[in-house]
């Protein structure tokens, strides 16, 4: 179980088969990242905590994630950099870029590379969580649509039942690992 989990709370507003949002917090200011992580876990999120973007690479690469909040300014790795890796490692998580040092060209940036929105610190925490709601209802429709397409295709092309059983499976097991 991840850091901060907690198998008996659900996100408000969710049905009981609906599994509680997986969030990512990437940020170097460890008081803030805990303050977050604290605050959101009480609204009922599984949160893992980054404090440097190669954490969160790793983190990445080890959990599967819904939504990750990242940092622009870090020391290692600058948060346009850990976008870019999240996005390459799991192209359905929806991330919100967090600074305090906005400008015109990382605000560019984080859009070319669709980020679901970008903050300016200091920001609202109750505006922060309905993104956060927000983000991961648009990656369960996204992920929807995908997977609806590729079975339509599936469906179109496979001519045995049995081939098509197995790729069914086989598409499922893909997306349950999203």
């Amino acid at each position: 179980m991840r850091l901060g989990a907690d198998p008996c709370r659900k996100n408000p507003g969710m049905t009981e088969d609906q599994p509680a949002i997986r969030l990512l917090i990437v940020d170097d200011e460890e008081d803030l990242a805990t303050f977050l992580a604290h605050r959101l876990r009480n609204r009922g999120l599984l949160v893992t905590m980054a404090l440097s973007g190669a954490e969160a690479v790793s983190a990445a690469h080890e959990n599967t994630f819904d939504v990750a909040i990242v940092d622009l300014k870090m020391p290692d790795l600058d948060g346009i950099t850990v976008m870019e890796e999240i996005r390459n490692l799991q192209p359905f998580t929806e991330i919100l870029m967090l600074t305090g040092h906005g400008s015109h060209d990382s605000a560019w940036e984080a859009g070319r590379l669709q980020a679901f929105r970008y903050l300016l610190k200091p920001f609202d925490f109750d505006d922060l969580f309905d993104l956060i709601l927000k983000a991961a209802e648009h990656r369960r429709k996204r992920m929807s649509a995908k997977f609806e397409d590729q079975l339509e295709s599936l469906m179109s092309s496979t001519t045995s039942p049995r081939d098509l059983i197995e790729e069914c499976e086989k598409l499922r097991r893909e997306y349950e690992q999203e």
